[in-house]
């Protein structure tokens, strides 16, 4: 605890940005607000030299509870500064100190460390801040709260609490053995500054007393932080990842994301897929809808623990969805979402790769199922969804519904639902007493598919307003391979014939999905690839009417392309970008042809990230179409933010006014260091100035 005389002192420090550059605000010492001004300074710029505020805040805390309000900016790139701090600055206490803290990767952090009594605290959460964003230094607003009553420290981050942590041996800022400095931009340690800040303070104010969560939420909202879907709303996800937008013939823009309820963890887990739209340029979107979803498992706004133990687990007995796709029939408007889909307990890792889960009989594919108290496939969904007895080729008293749900003598059949919650370092799934109707997805169901991954999609009528039932796919690469892989964010339909084509891939191989009556039928193309077992998530674009190039992320650290000529039937070899690196496992792409030429030229526009590094250095290229032969000159770079920060899968269109929406993963999802973090699916709105100045 703070000890300043003979009080004890619970500290809140928040940082935070208004619209303005206004005076912090003053709470009245009430029930809700308890806070009274004892200290502010604005517009202070430090150049790693630090502020020294003992003299002024040492006999001013004279309550339990302390709140400090900072609103800031920087552009150095140093990895490490103090934002504020409390320190004993006498010889050989070095390691006696608090301090507030952000990486130039964007992770924001408090440290408590008390050397004489083996207290070495350190929380942080990364991608927490922003570093730039339309080529302009960002504001940022933050929280820190220690709380002696509860023993924990929180951390709030432009509008969200990214941290909460209960501990057992508590200290506030001046319980450190000798505290004696109190500093802003730095950290004194042994009379010398380190962790130098190096930017502008455009206020500091210090109140006693405690600001509530939503106070803070409140004051530390910032004008950056947009989102379409975000942690507890109407799905009830608490994270979300793999953006996909498209905008409609109509001018609705259309989003759709993966909601995951068992942290950022792909399949195996509980997720489903949800959509929202927007009809003014991107400017507000609807709650959240379900586009495909099961019940199995119940929506539950989880908070899933980070720690090395914890955050590996995984919800092993859910079905799921994963990884969405968006396209529109231009003539009959609808719109097709695409996605794979995955039985209880299935994602990539243990999918069957021998298996379709399909069997022929004269000629035709069927899902095939067998019982759950049987190890052999005898059954197979046929016309009308009626389940046969395969060994004796006769319909038995079971079907199935358009969603796969299954009824005896056309009366549906239940199951218990199941719901999660961890129990120290266990995560129990348990029957939560409500019962939802059996599906041949789920792990209680009477009839059983094969554990392997299959492919199907569902098409909205009315604009994404509504999402009908589900339909698989059938089995492109035989009955003995499992279903290809989706390549999540945008089809394609050609400009001058309605043919809607899909990219999927499998081991060595993009397997192009084409539909030329309207999604009724689809058939494939193939094309080879140079590598095996990469994930080769592709999007296309259309250069000129019937040729069209594919960008796909490879095992090589770079990304691949391919040509086809003659409207997706046949590709050429993949060739390589050379100005975009990634590393060897590589990361999605999105890529759109933008409607305005520029200098008489079509041009295009392509997110990804580009480092070796991680999926970090997020940027927009501009590539001017070559219309003499089906070539693009990359010439213009457009940065996100500063090289550092996270950016992961992204997904662009155009909006209805020509200004360009990006909706993207504001972290690096590959690292295991940065799983499960809320509300970093970030949307923001450009123009093509911004981009191609």
């Amino acid at each position: 605890m703070f000890k300043v005389g003979t009080f004890k002192i619970m500290i809140i420090v928040l940082f935070f940005v208004f619209s303005t550059l206004g005076s912090a605000p003053v709470y009245a010492k009430d029930s809700s607000n308890p806070a009274k001004l004892v200290y502010q300074t604005d517009n202070l710029e430090l150049k790693n030299q630090g502020k020294d505020i003992t003299n002024d805040v040492k006999d001013v805390l004279d309550s339990e509870s302390t709140t400090i309000i900072i609103k800031f900016k920087t552009d150095n790139q140093n990895a490490l500064q103090a934002l504020f701090s409390s320190s004993n600055n006498n010889p050989y206490f070095r390691n006696n100190y608090f301090d507030i803290f952000m990486r130039n990767n964007g992770e924001l952090g408090i440290e408590v460390r008390d050397a004489t009594e083996h207290i070495n605290y350190l929380f942080a959460r990364p991608a927490s801040l922003w570093g730039k964003s339309k080529n302009k230094t960002a504001l940022n607003a933050i929280a820190f709260v220690a709380n002696a009553e509860e023993k924990s420290y929180k951390l709030f981050a432009n509008g969200d609490k990214i941290l909460e942590e209960n501990v057992s041996n508590y200290k506030s800022l001046t319980d450190i053995y000798g505290v004696n400095t109190f500093l802003i931009g730095g950290v004194n340690r042994e009379g010398k500054l380190e962790f130098g800040f190096d930017g502008e303070i455009y206020t500091l104010a210090i109140y006693n007393g405690v600001l509530t969560n939503d106070v803070l939420l409140h004051e530390t909202s910032n004008a950056l932080n947009k989102m379409i879907f975000t942690s507890g709303d109407a799905s009830k996800a608490n994270y979300f990842r793999i953006p996909a937008l498209y905008t409609l013939n109509s001018g609705r823009v259309l989003a759709s994301a993966d909601a995951r309820y068992g942290g950022t963890h792909d399949s195996r887990s509980k997720i489903n897929i949800v959509t929202s739209y927007s009809d003014d340029n991107g400017r507000t979107w609807t709650p959240p809808k379900f586009a495909l979803k099961f019940d199995d498992y119940e929506e539950q706004t989880i908070e899933w623990p980070r720690d090395n133990v914890r955050k590996n687990i995984q919800i092993s007995g859910s079905a799921s969805f994963i990884d969405s796709a968006l396209v529109q029939d231009k003539q009959t408007n609808k719109v097709i979402l695409m996605a794979d889909f995955m039985p209880a307990g299935i994602g990539n890792h243990n999918a069957l790769k021998n298996d379709s889960g399909y069997k022929e009989i004269n000629g035709a594919y069927y899902l095939k199922l067998r019982k759950s108290n049987e190890s052999t496939y005898h059954y197979s969904i046929r016309e009308n969804g009626v389940i046969f007895n395969d060994t004796v080729n006769q319909p038995t008293e079971y079907k199935v519904d358009g969603y796969y749900n299954l009824m005896k003598n056309d009366d549906y059949l239940y199951v218990p639902q199941y719901s999660v919650r961890f129990d120290n370092d266990r995560l129990i799934e348990y029957q939560n007493g409500k019962n939802v109707k059996m599906n041949i997805f789920y792990k209680d169901s009477l009839f059983k598919i094969t554990p392997t991954n299959y492919l199907g999609f569902t098409i909205s009528d009315d604009l994404g307003e509504t999402w009908g039932a589900p339909k698989l796919l059938p089995p492109f690469n035989g009955l003995n391979k499992n279903a290809t892989y989706l390549s999540p964010g945008q089809g394609i339909v050609l400009s001058n014939m309605n043919r809607i084509i899909f990219a999927t891939y499998t081991n060595g191989q993009m397997v192009y999905l084409i539909s030329d009556d309207h999604g009724n039928s689809w058939s494939h193309r193939t094309a080879s690839l140079p590598f095996a077992n990469a994930t080769a998530e592709a999007q296309m674009v259309e250069l000129s009417p019937g040729v069209i190039q594919t960008y796909l992320r490879t095992s090589t650290g770079k990304i691949g392309y391919m040509t086809s000529t003659d409207y997706g039937d046949t590709w050429s070899a993949v060739q390589y970008l050379e100005h975009v690196q990634n590393p060897f496992y590589g990361t999605q792409l999105s890529i759109i042809k933008y409607s305005q030429k520029v200098n008489g030229h079509d041009i295009l526009l392509m997110s990804t990230p580009n480092s070796k590094n991680g999926r970090r250095s997020g940027q927009i290229w501009v590539g001017i179409v070559n219309e003499t032969n089906p070539s693009v000159n990359w010439q213009k770079k457009y940065d996100v933010d500063f090289s550092n920060y996270g950016y992961s899968y992204s997904a662009i269109t155009e909006l209805p006014n020509q200004e360009i929406g990006l909706l993207y993963e504001k972290y690096d999802s590959w690292s295991r260091n940065e799983l499960h973090l809320k509300n970093v699916l970030k949307f923001e709105i450009l123009t093509l100035e911004d981009i191609y100045q």
